[in-house]
């Protein structure tokens, strides 16, 4: 992967610290990610295709400024960590699903087990509203923005619980996914995606969504179909409406990004 750029990539998410790979270098990467880079579905939504490898989400993240989902997001910031010097497993989650209470088939969420010296911690720059920090790959309860999280790390799984409200005001503790413990291939993750983004009626492919944090304690911004919620640090949440005539000028506001290419016509069979 002779393309892949380490300098230009901590240009993109504008880190100039320390590069050698520790527990604090990991946690001020995941956090300038966090901020820098969006979690978005644009491709998806407009059915222009997205794919898992990093021949496709480098230059989509960094030479076009772009964001993406989990297999993107996850897949290349593993690849950074990679060059920078730290360990890094690929993990297979199974997201909670709250209509049913079950949990989704594997593969359908991308997670990272990332070691810096003699310590493990849960990585994931591919949630959306995920925590602000990085998490210690063990049983605990953990003080994160913008909400307290629970990690359960039992046998061959460890658990994403976080302390939620719902919407009739109840707080509860409430899984967000399962990671199971078997390091996996980027491509491992190939048929689920196609999956993801192909399936009428799933989130991915009815809702467009853009979403990044804006601070280390808990603001962020997220561009709706037909609203923009900015939250501020203090988690007071303000609801914008947008019309589809004022979508593309709060993307490029917000997030500095256009609306994605219309794919190129086919010709022939």
């Amino acid at each position: 992967m002779g393309d892949f750029d380490v300098d230009r990539y901590l240009e993109r998410i504008d880190y100039e610290g320390p590069r050698e790979p520790t527990a604090e270098t990991l946690a001020a990467l995941h956090l300038a990610h966090l901020i820098h880079v969006p979690f978005e579905n644009l491709h998806v939504y407009h059915r222009l295709g997205v794919r898992v490898d990093v021949g496709w989400s480098y230059p989509k993240v960094v030479e076009q400024r772009r964001g993406g989902w989990c297999f993107e997001l996850n897949g290349c910031f593993a690849e950074l960590l990679r060059r920078l010097g730290f360990t890094v497993d690929l993990y297979s989650c199974r997201t909670f699903e709250p209509d049913s209470g079950g949990l989704s088939p594997d593969f359908d969420h991308l997670a990272l087990l990332v070691r810096a010296g003699m310590d493990a911690f849960l990585v994931d720059v591919g949630w959306g509203d995920n925590p602000l920090a990085v998490l210690p790959a063990e049983s605990g309860d953990y003080a994160t923005r913008p909400r307290p999280s629970r990690l359960e790390a039992t046998g061959d799984v460890i658990r994403l619980i976080e302390h939620v409200e719902r919407v009739d005001g109840e707080v509860v503790w409430e899984l967000q996914y399962e990671a199971t413990r078997r390091p996996r291939r980027l491509d491992d993750f190939d048929l689920r995606s196609r999956y993801l983004q192909t399936e009428p009626g799933l989130m991915w492919t009815d809702k467009p969504l853009v979403t990044r944090a804006t601070s280390a304690i808990g603001g962020r911004v997220t561009l709706h179909r037909d609203r923009l919620r900015v939250r501020t640090d203090a988690l007071t949440v303000d609801d914008q409406p947008v019309d589809a005539a004022e979508w593309a000028s709060a993307l490029q506001a917000w997030f500095g990004m256009t609306m994605p290419a219309e794919p190129t016509p086919r010709t022939g069979r």
